[in-house]
Formats: C-alpha cells, sequence, structure tokens
C-alpha cells in the first residue's frame, strides 16, 4: 500500500529559511499511513523557497510535489444531484459563512467599515445588467500628498460563498500601511453563476474602476489586484483576460488599464489534478477542506462538468499559462500554507516564474498552518502572523509601485505629515458585513 509524502527535518540544507521539496514515507506511532489516493505522485527534485512563520525558524522541511501520476477521474458523488439541491446547499453554507464572518469581524480590534459600497455593470458575462456587481470601497482617512494607488481585491469561498467584507482586515492593513484606496469585488456567485461568470465580473470590475480614476483619487497606473484562495485565482485570471482578450473572443468595453501587481494568497491555479490527488500530498490531509466542501465547491462552479483533461482553460487553470505569458507578468507576492492541498501547485507556479528572467517575485509559505488561516473563526483572536503576512505583503506593494511603508520610519509618512493622520472611529468598530 503507497505511503503518505511528509514533510520532515533536512539537516544538511544550506539555507536555515528554506524549504527543500522531497518525498519520505510518513510514519506516525510506527505505523504507515494510507494514502489518501492509491497512486502516489512522482517527485520532482528540489525546490528552494522561504519559509514564513511568526515563530524563529527552528528547522527546515521537505514537501513533496506532484508532477507525474497515473491519473484517475475523480467521480463527485454529487455530479448527478439537481442543480436546485446543490444550490441549496451552497446556499445554507453561504449562510452559515456570513453569520460566521459577522462574528468574526466583531473581534477587537475590528476592522474598519467600507466608506461607501458602489454597483458597476456586467458585459462580458452571459448573465449581462446594469448595476450587477457590487464592490465594497475603503478609502483611507489619512491625508494623501498626490493621487493614491488602488488595490481592487477579490474574496475567497470557492466561488459559491464569501462578501467583500471578509477582507475587511486586509483592507485596513492596506489603508494603513501604503494609503491606498481599497476596492473589495462582490463578484457573483456559483451555482447561479458559474464559471467564467466571477471571472468575467472581476474583470468588468477592474475596467470600470479604473475608468473612475479621478473620482477615487488614485492612479490609474498604480493598481494592484490582490485576492485570498478563490479570489486569488480570479486576480490572476482576470491578468490574464485583460492580457489576451482575443484568446476568450472579448470585447472589452473600456481601455485595458496598467496592472502594477498581484498580490495573492493561497490561489487555485490548477485544476488538472482532483482533490484526492492534491490531498495526497499534504502533510496534514485532515486539516485540508472536507470532501464534503470541495465536492459542493467543484460541481457548482464548474457546470456543465468539464472532464479533469479539459480543464486547461487558462482562466479555471491560471498556473497552465504558457511561458510567453509568464514572463509578462507583472509583480508578484505569493502566499502559501503549509498544510493546504493548494501548496504544490502553488509551488510549482512559483518555481516557473522565478526560472523567468527579470521576474519580480516574493513567496511566502505559513509555516504549519492551513488554508484560509488568516481568517479567524468568530470571536477568536487574530493570529500574529495575519498581521505579519499582511505587512510583508503590503511592503512587496510598496516596492512595485515606489511607495513609502508605514513601517518605514524614515519616510516621509514619519515627518509631520505623518503626525497629521487622522484616526477616525471606523477603525474600532465592527465590520459592515456584521450588520
Amino acid at each position: 500500500m503507497p505511503l503518505l509524502p511528509t514533510i520532515d527535518v533536512a539537516g544538511d540544507a544550506p539555507d536555515k529559511n528554506a524549504i527543500l521539496i522531497e518525498s519520505k514515507p510518513h510514519n506516525k506511532g510506527g505505523k504507515a499511513t494510507q494514502a489518501v489516493h492509491e497512486q502516489i505522485p512522482t517527485i520532482i527534485e528540489p525546490t528552494s523557497v522561504q519559509l514564513s512563520s511568526s515563530d524563529n525558524y527552528k528547522h527546515l522541511e521537505k514537501i513533496p510535489d506532484v508532477v507525474d501520476c497515473d491519473r484517475v477521474d475523480y467521480v463527485n458523488p454529487l455530479a448527478n444531484s439537481s442543480r436546485w439541491y446543490i444550490a441549496m446547499r451552497a446556499r445554507a453554507l453561504r449562510s452559515a459563512a456570513g453569520f460566521a464572518f459577522s462574528l468574526a469581524n466583531r473581534t477587537v480590534p475590528a476592522p474598519p467599515l467600507p466608506s461607501q459600497s458602489i454597483s458597476l455593470d456586467s458585459t462580458l458575462s452571459e448573465f449581462p445588467g446594469k448595476d450587477k456587481i457590487k464592490v465594497d470601497v475603503w478609502t483611507p482617512p489619512n491625508l494623501a500628498l498626490g493621487p493614491r494607488a488602488a488595490v481592487i481585491n477579490f474574496h475567497g469561498g470557492g466561488w459559491i460563498l464569501g462578501t467583500g467584507t471578509d477582507d475587511s482586515r486586509w483592507a485596513a492593513a492596506v489603508m494603513t500601511n501604503i494609503n491606498a484606496v481599497v476596492f473589495s469585488v462582490n463578484y457573483r456567485l456559483a451555482p447561479g453563476h458559474p464559471f467564467p461568470t466571477p471571472i468575467e465580473d472581476c474583470v468588468d470590475s477592474i475596467l470600470q474602476i479604473a475608468a473612475r480614476a479621478d473620482e477615487f483619487g488614485f492612479d490609474p497606473k498604480r493598481i494592484i489586484l490582490s485576492g485570498f484562495s478563490a479570489g486569488a485565482s480570479n486576480a490572476l485570471s482576470s491578468w490574464l483576460v485583460l492580457h489576451e482578450p482575443q484568446r476568450w473572443d472579448y470585447n472589452l468595453p473600456q481601455p485595458v488599464p496598467h496592472i502594477a501587481g498581484l498580490a495573492i494568497f493561497y490561489p487555485v491555479l490548477d485544476w488538472t489534478f482532483t482533490r484526492p490527488e492534491k490531498r495526497s500530498t499534504c502533510h496534514r490531509p485532515d486539516l485540508t477542506l472536507p470532501p464534503g466542501m470541495t465536492d459542493l465547491i467543484d460541481v457548482s462552479y464548474v457546470y456543465p462538468h468539464i472532464p479533469r483533461k479539459e480543464c486547461v482553460d487558462w482562466r479555471l487553470s491560471p498556473g497552465l499559462m504558457d511561458d510567453a505569458t509568464l514572463a509578462k507578468l507583472p509583480p508578484v507576492h505569493l502566499c502559501l500554507c503549509e498544510y493546504d492541498m493548494l501548496l504544490q501547485e502553488g509551488l510549482r507556479f512559483a518555481k516557473r516564474v522565478r526560472s523567468c528572467p527579470d521576474k519580480t517575485l516574493t513567496l511566502r509559505v505559513v509555516s504549519q498552518e492551513k488554508h484560509a488561516w488568516d481568517k479567524p473563526l468568530p470571536m477568536a483572536a487574530v493570529k500574529d502572523s495575519v498581521n505579519i503576512e499582511y505587512t510583508e505583503a503590503t511592503l512587496a506593494i510598496a516596492n512595485w509601485i515606489g511607495q513609502f511603508h508605514d513601517t518605514d520610519n524614515e519616510s516621509v509618512l514619519s515627518l509631520p505629515t505623518k503626525r497629521l493622520r487622522l484616526r477616525p472611529s471606523t477603525h474600532f468598530k465592527r465590520s459592515r458585513s456584521a450588520e
């Protein structure tokens, strides 16, 4: 019986801040643990990445990687369920998640409320219409010496749940650290709006927000895309559509803005691997999203069903873009989680980006944390690692756009201008999603 790969200590590695990709059988209590899937993937040669943790670097670790295996299509037990049943389950999960986030956003210190919400038009989807896309906007209360940067964010939730205010703490970090305007897009969700509508809503939002740069006081040449999980995938896929709309026969209604960078957290990058295959590479499969949830996500978002081997559309699997397109990517900040089934596709993507000459990539792997670790449980304290990683991401953005960062004590923001910063009470109120 095949054994589950593990993360193990690597005492002979030259860099104490590196993770070396390797594989060993997993033994716990002297007994072998069975793999989630019957076939164990082949392992590629080691690749070094940075290990991020709130603790000191105590050891080195080895992580297995999928590159080739006997590809067996996974039969989703919900594949033959009615769309009414799928919609009912998704709606129930969405309601539960919304309640959980409303409690989480009450945790002190509470994240700020959006300054306003706007509605944008859907033009690219097969479900077009006016005011179909709601966007939450956070405008920094601090003084600005000129046009600000803008961060257009896409929330997570597996394309079936979530709202823009789920990322209120990220919005607060962006405003505080780089004084940028934040737009968080409420793209429409599956199963009512399956692939590719969520991505098309994101592209529509980018175009229409960029066209209103003067209204919101930001520089249209300093737009950053950010996202979490499904939203991170949307951010990368949106860049691909903006870069090459003719590939999918899109007629974009506005000029394509310059995208100055991508800050993406634990994205979905490759749908050609099944969920069991992805779980088989995870050191702690018990901490991955449960099969019941991933089955619901997959059958909701990819409808009608697309066979695994045909999931090569870059909008669905942006990590599969060709090398020529990869070489044109803007700077990328990629944050992954050690105990996430999506870790390996993230590392593979990072390795490809780093292989391109003159490409800017910052890669963070959060030690001993699972998918969406930065979203606190209801009424639970926010982890220190969340603040660390949000700071690292905003530092990367500041470098891309030539913006001073609030942690830079030598910057102009530390001069009298900084002391004029306004700290409104909204920084201490609960998020709008709690209402």
